[in-house]
């Protein structure tokens, strides 16, 4: 059996990799979640699907992260295939700021950028390194971080998105950390991968308002003219899988998109 844990798996994206694993009996698939709060559907899953396995920790404490490793080696005996990194933070109150306007408000630039960067680098580094051991004992050895095409720099150029500076920023840094892992560990045989799901029709991903809609899908359309719209959880999820499924040496510590390449939309 091939064993997978999906770090922020309680909804969206993370939600839809535990539903697709578990649908083969064969795969271990283990969630973890930081609260109950939102976790009702994913438990609603895990009280059909008896290879589901749900538990709660914190990304920001490597001594808790410690205690669920040793938990997903209890459940899959000592190993673990395939780590995929979904938790994140978007940003602040003060996200949609464009980079000027921070002028005089250092405090809130401060936030907005070293909030997403706990969630989306440094906790992102915690949990590799706590579920590490258990990955050098699997089989496939591969670590998947859930990056952005807002990582991109010719995505924020191009589409001209001015403001978003806290989470487009750490997310090029954790590329820049899932490269770095591969430097250290491609001789065990790990392979490592950023890879973005696109634009997807998740609460995060969701527009608020039909102008912002328009706004961003204009924005889009500059670096990919055939973008309509975002896609749904399902087939970006399903194509993410295809893709970590292809993962091998030549390519680890890439940055790809869900459809195997730098077409991020």
């Amino acid at each position: 059996m091939s064993s997978w844990v999906i770090v922020g798996a309680s909804r969206g994206i993370g939600l839809e990799y535990v539903q697709q694993l578990s649908n083969d009996p064969n795969k271990i698939v283990v969630a973890t979640i930081r609260s109950q709060a939102s976790a009702g559907p994913l438990n609603q899953l895990a009280a059909e699907r008896k290879n589901i396995h749900v538990i709660l920790t914190d990304i920001s404490s490597p001594p808790k992260l410690q205690l669920a490793a040793e938990e997903v080696s209890n459940i899959t005996g000592g190993g673990l295939d395939v780590l995929v990194f979904n938790a994140f933070l978007p940003g602040t109150e003060a996200f949609q700021l464009p980079t000027t306007a921070f002028a005089g408000k250092e405090a809130e630039l401060e936030r907005e950028l070293i909030e997403p960067l706990k969630v989306n680098v440094i906790h992102l580094i915690h949990a590799i390194n706590a579920f590490l051991p258990l990955v050098r004992k699997g089989s496939a050895k591969k670590i998947i971080y859930i990056t952005s095409g807002n990582g991109d720099v010719n995505v924020s150029r191009i589409c001209e998105i001015p403001n978003l500076l806290g989470y487009c920023t750490s997310k090029a840094a954790g590329n820049i950390v899932m490269a770095k892992y591969h430097a250290e560990l491609k001789r065990e045989g790990i392979k490592t991968l950023s890879l973005s799901p696109g634009w997807v029709d998740t609460d995060s991903g969701r527009p608020e308002t039909p102008e912002a809609f328009d706004w961003l899908l204009s924005a889009f359309q500059k670096i990919q003219p055939d973008v309509t719209g975002p896609t749904t959880a399902e087939k970006s999820v399903r194509l993410q899988l295809g893709v970590i499924d292809e993962l091998d040496a030549g390519k680890s510590g890439m940055v790809l998109s869900q459809n195997g390449n730098d077409t991020w939309f």
